[in-house]
């Protein structure tokens, strides 16, 4: 058969040589053809949507051709259908893109094009391929390709359960028999798995695993995966191997040669494994060799491969973070998390900060006092409740499926409000922060939390300090009085008006303010004047997006025609200064980060904080009154003097009034006439109203 005639729909992206020709009963023929399609894939990867494209109608022509061509095979079907869904399922796994990642497993054994956000997915052609002689080592060499994929989802998301399932027990089978034979893709697929049986409690499967993962490494210490298989067997608790996990550690570190992220996994295995007294002697020589890591991941010129990397590392640290917090050792916390941040030890803040931390069934703040494992699953159900209130999730592991089967829409759903609201209180326990705030005499959060969780939001309703959240943990400079305010009108639908009113608010305090707006609004324009330092205050009213899983679309929007992208506005440099501005962007989700994990920090306002340089923006998607009547309060703060992180908190806490309070507060300062439409609109707020705020610094 031609090609074209077996993908008619995809025929149009296939650059086929006039003389390849297809047996659909060979699988030799069939692996050529794969061949030739992953080479077109690769082809396409500089034009994404192309890409999709391509892999969609390549699926959809596989799906239809029982009826256009009954000799073809379901083993050939099967290996097409998983091949053409492992390049891009493998990019998003290198990105560290869960969502697509999900969906490209997912689509691969689907029974319908999943136009509609959801996918019925069917394992029974794959088990009846691993089971025809004539296909099955075809089938295998790529389910051994997917694994990696498919129980990474599982062990660090809690998603895809049902792919893990089916995937599980022919890839222990192909892993079991292949190991001895140190192919890399079996040794990665074996060490993923290995982890899954571990957190399924299936002890013995896992231990067979370990053990011949033991074999391997101690028989090829140049292998090219043995520092992760060193790190994965010197760390994993309880033990997989018949060694002592220790042993491994000091064995590998004088016979494996490993990239330094691996060596650093290794190490930090070591250190929890030492008894208290001897990790804390050598606790500094490790902090050093996070420092050597992160100078490694700082020199990446590409801002989205240096959060990625950063990513990595606080994997890593996961466990020596949480030793850290419960101890209260809160200097070597702070100074871990700002070496995690590339923040040099001069540049680093060393006032007091509380470190806020997801435990699982609660939030966890106070040294020495990790929630009850018995507690309910307050993680879980605030996932849930995200996903149904905002079409975003917060993906952690150990929250529901949830987190990634819904469509990531970002429109606001009014009817879960309540239920957000409620679910954020089961997970953090307001009024214990909101007193341990006061009573440590805190300056600011530093927050692991995941970052849509709006902390600031419910401690100015429960008239708590809102604290920055440290994002860079760099000791911030003094804020400037604000006398020069530089205001960006897009053309969002309440740009005009929230732009007369902060111009009318300064005006009146005797403050300059130039407005840029129509034919001036250019990407451009705005660049050049961000890395400019002639404003005290910059503020943008127009449109943002935050697509999730998708941070690399973020964008400040200016016009229909003028975006100002994430990495754009990330490589800005500045001047140096001795003191800090303020940077506004009144915009939906702009102070969102990346939400595939918590600890990202792939977002508009985190990009460009700093120590000269503090940020106010929104969490989630806000409505254009909102966003107003917000605006307009700050402005009030910023004119009357307060300094930037008590404007935020006032206004925060104005903007929680009831009606005729603010409405009476607004027309004091004869503004009453200017924001009484988007006041009428803000008659009922819910928490979409006044929960995304968030200053930044």
């Amino acid at each position: 058969m031609r090609p074209d005639e077996l993908f008619p729909s995809a025929a149009g992206y296939l650059d086929v040589p006039s003389n390849l020709d297809v047996d659909p009963t060979d699988p030799t023929s069939v692996a050529q053809l794969l061949a030739h399609i992953r080479l077109q894939q690769d082809h396409l990867q500089d034009t994404p949507h192309v890409w999709e494209q391509f892999a969609k109608a390549l699926l959809s022509d596989i799906r239809g051709v029982p009826a256009i061509a009954p000799q073809v095979p379901e083993g050939a079907r099967v290996v097409l259908a998983l091949g053409v869904c492992w390049a891009p399922a493998r990019l998003a796994f290198e990105c560290a893109q869960p969502l697509a990642m999900w969906e490209w497993l997912h689509r691969a054994v689907a029974t319908s094009d999943n136009e509609g956000g959801s996918i019925d997915i069917d394992l029974g052609p794959v088990d009846r391929a691993l089971k025809d002689p004539h296909w099955a080592k075809s089938v295998e060499r790529i389910v051994i390709l997917l694994a990696p994929m498919v129980f990474y989802l599982a062990n660090n998301h809690s998603t895809g359960e049902h792919l893990a399932q089916g995937f599980r027990a022919p890839v222990f089978s192909i892993c079991a028999r292949a190991l001895p034979t140190g192919d890399e893709h079996v040794v990665e697929a074996a060490l993923h798995l290995t982890k899954h049986l571990v957190w399924q409690d299936l002890r013995r499967p896992a231990c067979l695993l370990g053990h011949a993962l033991e074999v391997l490494l101690l028989a090829n210490p140049t292998h090219p995966l043995a520092g992760a298989m060193a790190a994965f067997l010197a760390g994993e608790r309880p033990p997989v191997t018949h060694r002592d996990p220790t042993v491994i550690a000091a064995w590998a570190v004088q016979h494996v040669s490993m990239n330094p992220f691996a060596t650093l996994n290794l190490q930090v295995s070591r250190f929890l494994g030492m008894p208290k007294s001897e990790g804390d002697a050598v606790l500094p020589e490790l902090l050093q060799q996070v420092e050597e890591v992160i100078a490694i991941v700082e020199s990446e010129s590409d801002p989205a491969q240096v959060s990625r990397d950063r990513g990595i590392v606080f994997s890593i640290l996961g466990q020596l973070q949480y030793r850290l917090l419960q101890s209260g050792d809160t200097l070597h916390l702070t100074q871990l998390l700002s070496i995690w941040r590339g923040v040099p030890a001069d540049q680093a803040r060393n006032d007091r900060c509380l470190t806020l931390a997801n435990a699982g069934s609660k939030v966890w703040f106070r040294p020495g006092s990790a929630p009850s494992p018995d507690l309910p699953d307050s993680g879980n159900r605030l996932t849930t409740a995200f996903n149904k209130a905002l079409g975003k999730a917060l993906v952690t592991r150990g929250q529901g499926d949830t987190a990634l089967t819904h469509p990531a829409t970002g429109r606001k759903d009014l009817t879960q409000a309540e239920e957000l609201h409620d679910a954020l209180h089961a997970h953090l326990d307001v009024a214990d922060l909101m007193e341990f705030a006061f009573s440590e005499n805190a300056a600011a959060f530093i927050s692991l939390l995941p970052s849509l969780t709006p902390v600031q939001a419910l401690l100015a309703r429960a008239q708590g300090p809102a604290l920055p959240l440290a994002v860079s943990l760099r000791a911030p400079l003094p804020d400037r009085p604000v006398e020069r305010v530089q205001l960006w009108c897009g053309d969002a639908p309440s740009a005009r008006t929230e732009a007369t009113i902060v111009e009318t608010v300064f005006s009146y305090a005797g403050k300059t303010v130039d407005v840029i707006t129509g034919d001036d609004l250019s990407c451009d324009r705005f660049l050049a004047e961000f890395q400019r330092d002639d404003y005290d205050v910059i503020w943008v009213v127009a449109h943002g997006s935050h697509p999730p899983y998708a941070s690399d679309q973020s964008a400040v929007v200016l016009s229909d025609s003028e975006y100002v992208f994430l990495d754009d506005l990330a490589r800005v440099t500045r001047p140096p200064a001795s003191t800090r501005r303020l940077v506004v962007f009144n915009t939906c989700d702009s102070a969102a980060a990346d939400t595939q994990g918590p600890y990202d920090d792939r977002g508009i306002a985190r990009s460009v904080v700093g120590p000269d340089q503090a940020v106010i923006g929104h969490l989630w998607p806000v409505d254009g009154d909102a966003a107003t009547v917000f605006g307009a309060l700050l402005a009030i703060e910023l004119a009357d003097g307060s300094d930037y992180a008590e404007a935020f908190a006032n206004a925060l806490r104005d903007l929680q009034q009831d009606w005729a309070t603010l409405a009476g507060q607004l027309g004091d300062r004869g503004i009453g006439s200017l924001v009484a439409e988007p006041l009428d609109g803000f008659r009922q707020p819910t928490i979409f109203d006044w929960g995304s705020a968030a200053f930044l610094e």
